[in-house]
Formats: structure tokens, sequence, C-alpha cells
């Protein structure tokens, strides 16, 4: 009877495991994801920094959660506002899907939320992440 038990677990992780394969994308969609994820964010600096900062440069951190599993990410990516020599002013959280959404100061963000959605795998950001209209 323990044999059976332990034969139908297995049998269960192994269907599981195939499943999981199944949704994995290639590694050339999930370089689409992610550069398409970075335009976006960057766009959403851009237009973040224009009414709040236009003497800073954006340097874009991406969307950390984006994997072969979850090409979509967590629709959050990093973004720093630096000075000419490269000091952070200002961290930004960007959508990567949203211009309606569009930045949120890190510290902002992380009272809102939005906080739940970082670090894991956002079923609610669509796939393929659409181009942001600019």
């Amino acid at each position: 009877m323990g044999s059976v038990i332990v034969l139908c677990a297995v049998c269960l992780m192994l269907s599981a495991c195939g499943k999981e394969e199944e949704k994995k994308v290639s590694f050339e969609t999930l370089e689409t994801a992610r550069l398409q994820a970075n335009e976006n964010a960057t766009y959403n600096a851009r237009k973040w920094r224009t009414d709040n900062a236009p003497n800073l440069k954006i340097k874009s951190r991406g969307d950390s959660t984006q994997d072969s599993l979850c090409p979509q990410g967590d629709g959050w990516a990093s973004i720093d506002l630096v000075t000419e020599n490269g000091v952070t002013k200002i961290e930004l959280k960007c959508s990567t899907y949203s211009a309606a959404i569009g930045c949120v100061e890190k510290k902002d963000f992380l009272k809102r939320r939005y906080a739940k959605q970082e670090g894991r795998c956002n079923d609610e950001v669509p796939f393929p992440l659409p181009k942001v209209v600019e």
C-alpha cells in the first residue's frame, strides 16, 4: 500500500514537471519580452522624468522576475535617475506594460498595493507584452 502511494506521488510530481516544461518559452521569446519590457519602462521613465527631474539621466535595470517560465515578469522594472557622474538621485518602479500606470517613486511604490506584485510572476500582466504607445 505504501509503495502505491509513493508511486502516485512520483507520478503527480512528474506530470507537474511536464506541465511546467510546456509553459517554458524559448530564449528568443524571452529576449523579445525583456527588450519590450525595458523599452516600455524606459518610455514611462522618460515621461516621469520630463515632469519631475528633467536634468537627470535614466539607468534602467529591468524586471528581474522575467524568465523562461514567466516572460511577462511581475510588470515592474527598476529605473534609477542619475546625475551626470552616475550618482543615483531617484529610484523608480516603472510599469513594463502600461503607459497609464507609468512610474512611481520606489518609496511610494512600497506603500501601495503594487508592492505585492513585485518579485512574483504576475499573471495579470499581458503576454506578449504590448508596445507602449509613443
